[in-house]
């Protein structure tokens, strides 16, 4: 009996301990890794998602975002059956990147906007890469054509809209909003909505990075090798050309690393990208606070099929050069930083001091 009750007791433990064990077996893999993602988050993540985020916020503070939903007042109630503010939201979603739309939703039921179930089924809708990273992405997988990049937006936006369309019918037709709208921006929204993106950034980051050692780890114990070989087997695509998608499952920024036939590649990097990762919905829980993300983790997978065979059939249409299978990988895939900056520690720094001023900007509000 006593010894049940102390295996009891270090259960719950016990994930930590093995965790901590294979990062010490892993060290040299588990930095690599790391310092590759910290490289991402200076140079890409943070530059390119901390305005879109702190944009997002001020429009739901301001109650902007209202505004942009009139004019789409009829197709957005009509036909997708969602409230006329909300289909801002979702524009905005396939735009700005997978993190951003998690974010405003966030937002929208953090200020009480919209309720738990809503804000757990809009968001299954509202994720998707920014377009510059698709194009990124494209033209490393088919360098020969310029437009490639087309069939992939239009596969994991259309996909996007099929849900929120298919999804219509069970939802109730909203009404018109009879509220008048009158926007306020104010040096405290500015502020606030600053904190909060300096808040997301910190979280997606940390996230990003704890990955990273996990991939150290998979790494160094062949796992992601094995699964490439296993998949090979059931596949007609060699196990290196596979490699790269397996890395994007769990961290969607390993798709810098793909190649091969174009006609092959590019469904497949439509599907990951619809999907995500395992990463980005790491992100996502974490600017997603109050409520679930299961639902929209679950939903992806099969959009995601959906997205690869939209992208399979839109590809004869907008690829317009003779496809050559490529038989050596394009990029590797590093992100390297050039020459150390100051200006990097001391956006870092504005940063942390922001985030930890937060209760002292709450507390007037209090009063």
């Amino acid at each position: 009996m006593d010894m049940l009750r102390s295996a009891k007791r270090i259960l719950p433990a016990l994930p930590a301990i093995i965790f901590a064990a294979a990062l010490i077996w892993a060290g040299r893999e588990c930095a690599a890794e790391c310092a590759k993602a910290a490289a991402l988050c200076i140079s890409t993540l943070i530059p390119s998602l901390f305005a879109f985020t702190a944009a997002s916020k001020l429009l739901i503070s301001t109650d902007a975002y209202k505004l942009l939903g009139r004019p789409f007042s009829l197709f957005s109630r009509y036909v997708l059956r969602l409230p006329e503010e909300i289909f801002p939201v979702f524009i905005i979603s396939q735009l700005a990147g997978y993190p951003v739309g998690a974010a405003l939703m966030g937002g929208l039921y953090d200020s009480g906007r919209i309720t738990k179930l809503q804000a757990e089924e809009y968001l299954c809708f509202c994720i998707a890469p920014g377009p510059a990273y698709i194009m990124a992405v494209s033209s490393i997988a088919s360098p020969e054509c310029r437009g490639a990049w087309i069939p992939v937006m239009l596969a994991v936006a259309g996909t996007n809209l099929l849900a929120a369309v298919l999804s219509a019918p069970f939802r109730e037709l909203p009404r018109r909003s009879p509220e008048k709208i009158r926007p306020k921006l104010s040096a405290e929204d500015i502020t606030a909505a600053a904190v909060g993106a300096s808040e997301s950034m910190t979280m997606i980051c940390a996230m990003v990075l704890l990955m990273a050692a996990l991939m150290g780890i998979f790494s160094k114990a062949g796992l992601l090798s094995a699964i490439s070989l296993l998949t090979a087997r059931f596949t007609v695509i060699p196990p290196a050309e596979i490699y790269p998608f397996v890395r994007a499952f769990f961290e969607i920024s390993n798709l810098s690393g793909v190649f091969g036939d174009p006609t092959v590649t590019l469904p497949f990097c439509s599907a990951m990208l619809c999907f995500g990762g395992l990463c980005v919905h790491m992100q996502i829980k974490a600017v997603c606070r109050g409520f679930s993300t299961l639902r929209a983790v679950i939903l992806r997978i099969p959009m995601a099929v959906v997205s690869y065979f939209l992208c399979r059939r839109l590809i004869p249409k907008f690829y317009t050069v003779s496809v050559i299978a490529v038989s050596a990988p394009v990029s590797d895939g590093n992100i390297k930083l050039s020459d150390y900056s100051p200006m990097l520690s001391i956006i870092l720094l504005i940063m942390t001091i922001l985030i930890l001023s937060q209760k002292n900007i709450a507390k007037p509000r209090k009063m």
